[in-house]
């Protein structure tokens, strides 16, 4: 629990992002411990990284910038000197601390973020090493804990959400965080001051925190969409999926069309469900995200169903829930009426920019990648990740123009945003 209510950093979010800035500015300094990665000598950086191999948090990303390199995309090749685990022989950075700043976490989930409320049984879309965080990566949590997983295949949120706890507590980023609560408001003072509004879910009680410098990682899917028809709040229908077991009647109807829906439809139809699934989207859209995905078990298994199936995966394409009627029969946009025995909406979010309208306008670009990330992302400064509108304002993870939705790109982005705070609070040399 925070023992002011100033801080010098207010992180709002918990998610890998979130996670991944904090433990930066818990003190935890990324050093070299050994060979430069081939791909660092295409960037021309190496004796500006071994100037600074004590603290890499030193080296000058605005002169990167100035030299057409991008800091972020550096501190992932270090982080990750191979797409592939190959031990801890194979590292180039370790992490040493030092005294931390004064920050302070809000967060509504746990650390983790929205992992923590995914399908019980959701695999990741990369390898587990690619989700792992400096400076305790996956192997070590692996071993502490006894899990005889292999850090190059899929992970399940049963086996990640332990970790990025974990994580929380040992680098002591679980004693800065207020979870649980939920920020809903940011203004700014005329001294520049950020004020954040923060609410307790537990008991609804208010307070503010300030601070100097505000990052922000509230998620992709911070503010869940809903589905705006008559009768969405039936008790038949439901607004997430968690598993199977709680939808013990044969019929299922699913709306969605993108990769949570995708995986509750097939894990519903594995299940022994007969599942309708209705999608705003065309048929050519949904089937080419298959196809572009069949390193994913889940994918492979999807297309299996769709191939072999002889009425139990019911596709309805371009077409809407109208309504949903007390009877449990549901109208589509098509005309048609099915019959169910539960309905789950799974139709994403969109990111909380809504929290930071009082700072002013944000300049928004358009971001997308080929894991079908689409959002508006916050346009910053590549050297620091600060906003180009609000100064002292960091937009972490996907937010940031340019952050992919891989977690092997999006996770270097913290390093160079902790450099640029850290040298406006006089903390690097």
């Amino acid at each position: 629990m925070p023992s002011s209510q100033h801080h010098s950093v207010i992180v709002i979010g918990a998610g890998p992002g979130g996670l991944g800035i904090g433990v930066l500015l818990e003190g935890w300094r990324p050093h070299l411990v050994g060979e430069l990665p081939p791909r660092i000598a295409a960037y021309g950086v190496g004796e500006h990284l071994l100037e600074h191999g004590d603290d890499l948090l030193g080296v000058d990303m605005h002169a990167m910038v100035g030299a057409g390199i991008k800091p972020f995309d550096l501190f992932r090749i270090l982080h990750h000197p191979t797409n592939e685990y190959r031990g801890r022989d194979d590292r180039v950075i370790e992490f040493h601390q030092v005294e931390p700043v004064d920050w302070l976490m809000i967060s509504e989930s746990l650390p983790g973020g929205l992992w923590n409320e995914v399908a019980r049984n959701q695999l990741t879309l990369s390898p587990g090493h690619w989700m792992e965080l400096g400076p305790l990566r996956l192997d070590v949590f692996l071993e502490e804990t006894g899990r005889d997983i292999d850090p190059n295949a899929l992970i399940e949120k049963k086996d990640l959400v332990p970790y990025y706890h974990w994580f929380a507590d040992k680098t002591g980023i679980s004693e800065r965080g207020l979870f649980g609560h939920r920020a809903t408001g940011v203004n700014r003072s005329s001294d520049g001051r950020f004020t954040v509004t923060v609410s307790e879910h537990a008991t609804g009680a208010k307070t503010e925190y300030t601070s100097d410098h505000l990052v922000f990682g509230a998620g992709p899917k911070a503010r869940p969409r809903s589905l705006d028809v008559p009768g969405a709040d039936f008790p038949y229908v439901s607004d997430h999926y968690d598993h199977w077991d709680d939808h013990p009647g044969e019929r299922v109807l699913v709306v969605g069309g993108g990769r949570s829906a995708d995986w509750a439809a097939t894990e519903l139809y594995d299940a022994g469900r007969t599942v309708t699934y209705v999608m705003r989207g065309d048929e050519a859209t949904h089937r080419r995200l298959i196809d572009d995905s069949q390193h994913l078990p889940y994918y492979q298994r999807i297309r299996e169903i769709i191939e072999a199936d002889k009425g139990r995966f019911v596709r309805h394409y371009n077409s809407r829930v109208l309504q949903f009627n007390d009877d449990q029969t549901i109208e589509l946009g098509n005309g048609e009426i099915v019959e169910v025995d539960h309905a789950i909406i799974e139709i994403g979010g969109e990111p909380a920019y809504d929290l930071l309208s009082n700072l002013g306008p944000l300049t928004l670009v358009e971001g997308r990648d080929n894991y079908r990330l689409q959002l508006m992302q916050m346009v910053v400064n590549p050297a620091t990740f600060e906003s180009v509108d609000v100064p002292n304002l960091y937009p972490v993870g996907y937010l940031a123009e340019g952050m992919g939705i891989s977690i092997l790109g999006m996770h270097g982005n913290v390093y160079p945003m902790a450099a640029g705070i850290l040298r406006k609070l006089g903390r690097l040399d």
